[in-house]
């Protein structure tokens, strides 16, 4: 089962991180959307930021702070939405505690990634701290400077252990590509954003049909088949079907609970078996009988919708689609919407993972490193994410959840579903990779393909990139 904190209950109030959302601008479905954007950049699409673009242009804004008596000057490149909220932190806690000055350029995703992209590649050090999304670490890792040698003790025992392993690299249980092959694992980024799909369901519409809150995928199909027959205009589920980065984010963990890991370690294609077939046919064919008409062009704007007017009983988010759900005035289901951990399959529960992580700069130097360092320490401490959850963070320590579960309605759900997380394949090849898969899924959704054909074509075309970038000898 999926593991839950027994000491504490999530509230339903989630005032402190609405307002903040509100305060932004981010309530409408669209401009969650657009929070959300894909780019080019290998990032998964679904960035899980919490906020606005906070008024920064391609250009990026610069926050700099002035606390008397610091003697080192850091300099940061963030993430819109998130990353206003650690400039907050940085200002109004960490400088005090460490002794430095930070200046924080707040750029949009595809932004960070290119200005990130182009400081490692003249290995300069524009930047001492970079936020990257976690679909960047495996492209971004050799240019980072490993923690551990800056930092002593961290609070290990606190952070949880899947937020520790995608900063490190390579990633523990995970097919390494093969220019990291034989390395030494080393944690090379801290988690900045404890960030996982959670599932929501609209309580009331269960409750019409006599089920409670899912627990198992087949419980959200059982479930979804009563209320799309019993229940005038209401699906019992809706998923992203778009062709590809949206379908394959939407598939994900259905896949990788029911079928296990895409890859095996020699990074072989293991959706194309019966298990994986199988899987896919679960939701190409069962859910979708449950979802509304025209799924097959549906991104997280109609899902949203959906739940927040109520044709739509259940599907998967990122924390960041709360602020529309929960929004009385953008949201008629409001006073309904539930947030559980998301569902298990055969094998277990695997929600997506999508950390935003803060690395230290390799080419910066000594002195500047381990100042940056102690930026990074002070951030995890349990005074720090305190604070952050107050300014409307989501956490990433046992502890911090445990003692603040009633600051969101979705933190119970969150701190469930991040304990069982998994990241998407650790290769920088992963934006063709998802692109491949989902086209293919999208094609068998529509009905253009049979699923058996389009699993092994997505496997074949999938394995051809691989092939083509040395992974196979």
């Amino acid at each position: 089962m999926t593991q839950q904190s027994d000491a504490v209950s999530g509230g339903q109030d989630g005032s402190t991180r609405r307002a903040f959302l509100v305060t932004t601008g981010t309530t409408g479905a669209a401009a969650l959307a657009g929070c959300s954007g894909g780019t080019n950049a290998g990032t998964d699409g679904d960035d899980g930021s919490s906020g606005g673009d906070g008024g920064s242009d391609g250009g990026g804004g610069t926050s700099t702070s002035s606390s008397s008596g610091s003697e080192t000057t850091i300099k940061l490149a963030v993430s819109s939405g998130d990353g206003e909220l650690i400039d907050r932190l940085l200002k109004e806690y960490i400088e005090s505690e460490v002794g430095v000055t930070t200046e924080t350029t707040v750029l949009p995703n595809a932004n960070l990634y290119e200005r990130v992209t182009t400081m490692f590649r003249s290995e300069n050090s524009t930047f001492d701290i970079v936020a990257m999304d976690d679909p960047w670490m495996p492209e971004f890792a050799r240019h980072l400077a490993p923690i551990r040698d800056h930092v002593d003790e961290l609070p290990t025992d606190q952070i949880i252990d899947q937020t520790l392993n995608i900063g490190t690299w390579p990633t523990p249980e995970e097919a390494v590509p093969p220019n990291a092959m034989g390395s030494e694992p080393q944690l090379k980024a801290l988690c900045a954003v404890g960030n996982s799909h959670i599932f929501v369901v609209n309580e009331r519409l269960y409750n019409e049909v006599g089920e409670d809150l899912p627990e198992t995928w087949d419980d959200v199909y059982r479930a979804g088949q009563k209320i799309t027959e019993q229940i005038d205009g209401a699906y019992g589920y809706a998923m992203r079907g778009q062709s590809g980065n949206p379908i394959t984010s939407s598939y994900f963990s259905v896949g990788m609970s029911m079928a296990g890991d895409m890859f095996s370690e020699e990074w072989r294609y293991d959706w194309a078996d019966q298990s994986g077939v199988d899987s896919a046919r679960f939701f190409l064919d069962d859910l979708k009988s449950i979802c509304p008409p025209g799924v097959a062009s549906f991104d997280n704007s109609q899902v949203l919708s959906g739940l927040a007017d109520g044709s739509v009983a259940a599907g998967l988010q990122w924390p960041s689609g709360t602020s529309l759900l929960l929004n009385e005035d953008q949201a008629a289901e409001y006073e309904n919407i539930r947030f559980v951990p998301v569902p298990e399959g055969d094998q277990r529960a695997a929600p997506v993972q999508g950390n935003w992580l803060l690395g230290i700069n390799s080419y910066s130097s000594a002195e500047k490193q381990s100042a940056a360092a102690d930026v990074l320490k002070t951030f995890v401490s349990k005074e720090a994410q305190d604070r952050y959850v107050d300014l409307g963070g989501v956490p990433f320590r046992h502890d911090t959840f445990e003692d603040n579960m009633d600051q969101q309605p979705w933190f119970e759900a969150l701190y469930g579903s991040l304990q069982n997380a998994k990241p998407r394949p650790r290769t920088p090849l992963w934006s063709e990779i998802e692109v491949a898969q989902g086209q293919q899924l999208n094609a068998a959704l529509v009905d253009e393909t049979e699923i058996e054909t389009a699993m092994s074509t997505a496997g074949s075309e999938i394995e051809s990139i691989l092939q083509d970038n040395g992974y196979y000898d």
